[in-house]
């Protein structure tokens, strides 16, 4: 045991507390204790213990039961790689039902790849704590196992940090006083958008690459029902920044995208007096593609805004100076910025990875200044 600050004691458990597999232990014995360890990464605030966000980790499954979350423990890691790696590496022969072999098996396979990084992470639930004009929402943000190096299927600090920020933001009223219709880009797995649909009670259309909208559908059709007792709506589409002026929206519930007239947007349509992104910068393409995608997008009255938040990476420092002198080229100043650190969670278990971003809002050039 170990007193904390809180007062609180935790409980410090060690390999030897678990059962060991020369006694051959019940199957539900081993399932019990995988279960118990079952291992989040951090969360992008400096306490684990703030309400600010939460997580649940599920077997194969898309949602995971508060019901079932392992209740907190701290686990001594020495030796743990080992125990898992042994019973994965154990014909359980005392075990007769098969069924449950697999399920063991799997538990402490996925139990090891929770300890192995972020790439290794199987799929995960987590809820984020957004703060609103008037209180808070809960939104439920799910995040496959990364597959082909899809970083659009995992949450990034930035779009973290944007959500929370973006009920500090105060925007242009509209000659009906109606809340102003959102675009977001580079969606990934939404939260920025679902966020700003409840902060702002927003239409809001969050676009991503094709091989990403599936999950991004799945998270928006999660939280739909909280965001509209927000006042917001939202609504899905696929938007290849390649081909800035073709967005097709995704049909909720089904799967696929929608082939009928009515549902492709173009160069035609209504722009959007609000655009969002959040770490959309990653190659050196993107200042082009994200910059002219956001000039085919944004409307033109005095009053449209984008509002982007991008980390500080060493990698892609190019990049930012690149989007910055193409957001001019198009008319655009900025109005507003700042910097703020947050915590990513691509470290191995127990570890932290401290991130610095910059936020900026961007607003038309006036004539007079052009």
């Amino acid at each position: 045991m170990e007193a904390k600050g809180d007062g609180h004691v935790a409980e410090i458990l060690h390999v030897f507390d678990f059962p060991q597999l020369y006694t051959k232990p019940t199957a539900q014995s081993l399932l019990n204790t995988l279960t118990l360890l079952t291992s989040a990464p951090p969360s992008w605030e400096c306490s684990d213990s703030e309400e600010d966000y939460d997580i649940s980790v599920g077997l194969n499954k898309r949602r995971a039961s508060a019901a079932t979350k392992p209740r907190p423990v701290q686990i001594n890691p020495e030796g743990l790689t080992r125990y898992l790696t042994s019973i994965i590496g154990n014909d359980l022969g005392w075990i007769y039902d098969d069924n449950m072999k697999e399920d063991i098996w799997e538990e402490a396979s996925l139990r090891l790849s929770e300890r192995s990084g972020r790439s290794a992470m199987p799929a995960m639930s987590r809820e984020f704590r957004v703060p609103t004009k008037s209180g808070r929402v809960d939104i439920t943000i799910h995040e496959p196992a990364l597959t082909e190096d899809n970083i659009g299927l995992k949450t990034w600090a930035a779009s973290y940090m944007l959500s929370k920020r973006l009920h500090t933001i105060k925007l242009p009223q509209s000659k009906d006083k109606a809340p102003p219709r959102m675009l977001e880009l580079g969606s990934g797995t939404g939260l920025v958008g679902i966020a700003a649909a409840a902060v702002f009670g927003s239409s809001v259309l969050l676009t991503d690459l094709a091989e990403i909208t599936p999950n991004l559908a799945g998270n928006i059709e999660d939280n739909r029902a909280a965001i509209e007792q927000c006042g917001g709506s939202m609504d899905c589409a696929v938007l290849n920044w390649a081909e800035p002026f073709t967005c097709q929206s995704y049909l909720r519930g089904l799967g696929q995208i929608e082939d009928a007239r009515n549902a492709t947007y173009n160069g035609s349509s209504p722009k959007y007096p609000v655009i969002l992104a959040a770490d959309s910068l990653y190659s050196p393409e993107h200042p082009r593609l994200l910059v002219q995608t956001i000039d085919a997008w944004l409307s033109h009255e005095s009053t449209a805004r984008v509002i982007v938040e991008f980390p500080f990476r060493d990698a892609y420092v190019p990049e930012l100076g690149d989007f910055k002198t193409r957001m001019a080229s198009i008319g655009l100043c900025v109005l507003e910025e700042g910097e703020e650190s947050g915590y990513d969670d691509w470290a191995s278990e127990g570890g932290r990875s401290e991130v610095r971003c910059w936020w900026s809002i961007w607003g038309r050039i006036p004539e007079s200044g052009r």
